[in-house]
């Protein structure tokens, strides 16, 4: 028995170095963790100061000035202030007159370049005439048939427009009302249908003349002139609204020196001659 007891104390001190052994290898494990733990950096806690843009800081801090400079310089502040008022008033003035001396200056060449196309045509009147003409010389009869096309203009003498500036917004015009200013034939217009005997270029002439007197009558018949002075109103209130006027009056005068209509048919008609027809 003593053999045994004395064997199992052998036993328990030989586990005991092991276990002693053991313990320091738990401690270091033990002792690694916090190190591990410390590897990591700690984050400082941020304020609501830090979180504010840096330019809107500084932007705080001038207004903060500002308010208490002009709080401290009240009476400076105000006579800056109306310095400023006055000047900006004094370059509106200024900028405004020289708007409107350039304004009437360029008002005043373009009136004299309207004056300078004199005829300012404002409608056409396009037709067809046929017209027949006949000669009889003792027993000899000849005659001949034209069809004539042509185009009569409309519309105003500008040479003797008068202007009136009233203000800014008004402006008067005065001039002498439509007339026909010219009736256009050209040669390659011009046909003859028929033609029997001989006929001379003057006489032609008066034949063709009377083609026009024609066309002018139709012109007189469908009141065209009426149309052209309603087409120059509407453009000449539109040429000189682009110039800033609101209200542009236009007044037409009787011209006495205005010449007849018939004198721009030609110097002599054929009195011989019939219209056969008229378009």
């Amino acid at each position: 028995m003593e053999n045994e007891d004395n064997m199992m104390e052998e036993n328990q001190n030989i586990i005991q170095p092991e276990e002693v052994e053991e313990n320091p290898v738990a401690e270091v494990v033990t002792e690694d963790e916090p190190a591990a733990a410390e590897v990591e950096p700690s984050q400082p806690d941020t304020t609501e100061e830090e979180l504010v843009p840096e330019w809107r800081r500084k932007l705080t801090e001038c207004w903060n000035k500002t308010v208490e400079f002009v709080k401290s310089h009240k009476r400076l502040v105000i006579y800056v202030l109306c310095a400023i008022v006055v000047l900006l008033a004094v370059l509106f003035v200024v900028e405004r007159n020289k708007n409107s001396r350039n304004r009437y200056e360029s008002l005043g060449q373009t009136i004299t370049e309207m004056k300078k196309i004199s005829e300012f045509c404002t409608a056409n009147y396009i037709g067809e005439v046929m017209i027949q003409d006949e000669e009889k010389h003792l027993l000899k009869k000849k005659n001949i048939v034209l069809i004539v096309r042509g185009k009569v203009r409309m519309g105003y003498d500008l040479t003797k427009m008068e202007t009136e500036v009233v203000n800014d917004s008004v402006i008067n015009l005065s001039l002498p009302t439509a007339q026909i200013l010219d009736i256009i034939t050209n040669p390659s217009d011009i046909r003859t249908f028929s033609e029997k005997g001989n006929w001379s270029h003057e006489r032609v002439t008066i034949t063709k003349n009377a083609a026009r007197a024609k066309l002018l009558e139709l012109v007189m018949e469908e009141n065209m002139l009426a149309t052209a002075e309603e087409n120059g109103k509407r453009q000449l209130s539109a040429i000189f609204s682009s110039f800033g006027f609101k209200h542009v009056n236009i007044a037409f005068v009787v011209d006495s020196t205005v010449c007849d209509s018939l004198s721009i048919v030609g110097d002599s008609v054929s009195k011989n001659a019939t219209t056969l027809f008229a378009n």
